[in-house]
């Protein structure tokens, strides 16, 4: 970790669920990544548990003072609209309302290589602890949450196919628990038509929850339709996730954050998503804090988009305000 006077604070902030044990390994992961770093760590959620977005940045706000910095780090697998809006303009809200504190954005986890083996590893143990069939007999499906963003969803595209280099498995694809197409239902199909002997399902999430349980779900209903269906366990915990979440803290510190703008639809206008090319930045995860609800939405941010030379659409520069710490691509 690279050393600094600056009193600091890393703010942790997570999805949230209704779920406790779902809240309790995120909080455990805090733990372990406090036990890793030299700062305080704290932890927020963006909806569905406490403390809020807005508690959290005002806490450690308070906590470093003026003159301190607050790392904040969005625990999430890739960048979609939580990390490219929310996060962003939240942070924008906090500076307004802290305007002596210094906040930097760590880029989301993913992609890293770190989190394909961990993916790996996942899905070997569930082989070894059914007793199944060889790697070689075995189709894996590594599932998503799903996003409204065709970038996000292209990250777990990609993640599959990293998976399947070098690696003995029959063929892996993915799917999506939600929005987002193929589902699991279609990929459970696909497999049952190539003949293959065995699936695994392998979810690309943190924790347990609504997601985990759904892949669960489906799981059981391949099974009932005669299909012989595994799934292997969520990521967390392990010293791999520990090990990125030091490596961004110190990327935003550095200032070498960096999230690629070169496939976000609010760049580049892709099929079906052409009307979110510039759109304003705003967040409804605001809820709570000392100052209530707020909206937040800056007008500077949104650029129009013009024609380019041909009459093709531009590609929009920078839409997003990275705040300090993350840089566009």
């Amino acid at each position: 970790m690279t050393k600094t006077m600056t009193r600091t604070c890393v703010l942790m902030v997570g999805h949230g669920s209704r779920r406790p044990e779902a809240v309790a390994e995120f909080c455990a992961l805090a733990r372990e990544v406090a036990a890793a770093v030299a700062w305080p760590v704290q932890t927020c959620f963006l909806e569905l548990a406490d403390p809020d977005l807005a508690t959290g940045l005002e806490t450690a706000a308070r906590t470093v003072g003026a003159g301190g910095q607050v790392l904040v780090a969005p625990m999430f697998l890739g960048a979609a609209n939580h990390e490219k809006n929310d996060l962003p303009s939240a942070i924008q809200w906090a500076r307004q309302q802290s305007s002596g504190v210094t906040f930097r954005y760590a880029t989301p986890l993913g992609p890293h290589a770190y989190l394909v083996d961990l993916l790996d590893m996942r899905v070997r143990q569930a082989l070894t602890a059914a007793a199944a069939l060889p790697a070689e007999e075995t189709a894996v499906v590594v599932v998503g949450r799903g996003s409204s963003d065709p970038d996000s969803n292209s990250e777990v595209a990609r993640v599959a196919h990293l998976l399947f280099e070098r690696r003995p498995y029959w063929l892996v694809t993915y799917a999506f628990q939600a929005v987002a197409r193929p589902t699991m239902e279609e990929a459970l199909r696909h497999c049952l038509a190539l003949r293959i002997p065995q699936v695994m399902l392998a979810p690309y999430v943190l924790f347990t929850g609504r997601v985990y349980e759904d892949i669960l779900a489906a799981a059981e209903s391949g099974r009932a339709a005669g299909m012989r269906v595994l799934t292997a366990k969520y990521l967390a915990p392990h010293p791999h996730l520990v090990a990125i979440v030091r490596q961004r803290l110190t990327e935003a510190l550095d200032g070498q954050a960096c999230m690629t703008c070169d496939l976000c639809k609010y760049r580049l206008p892709m099929a079906g998503y052409e009307h979110q090319v510039g759109e304003a930045q705003h967040t409804h995860h605001l809820h709570g804090g000392s100052h209530g609800h707020h909206h937040v939405h800056h007008a500077e941010h949104h650029h129009p988009a013009e024609a380019a030379p041909g009459g093709e659409p531009a590609l929009q520069d920078d839409h997003h305000t990275h705040p300090e710490g993350a840089a566009s691509g």
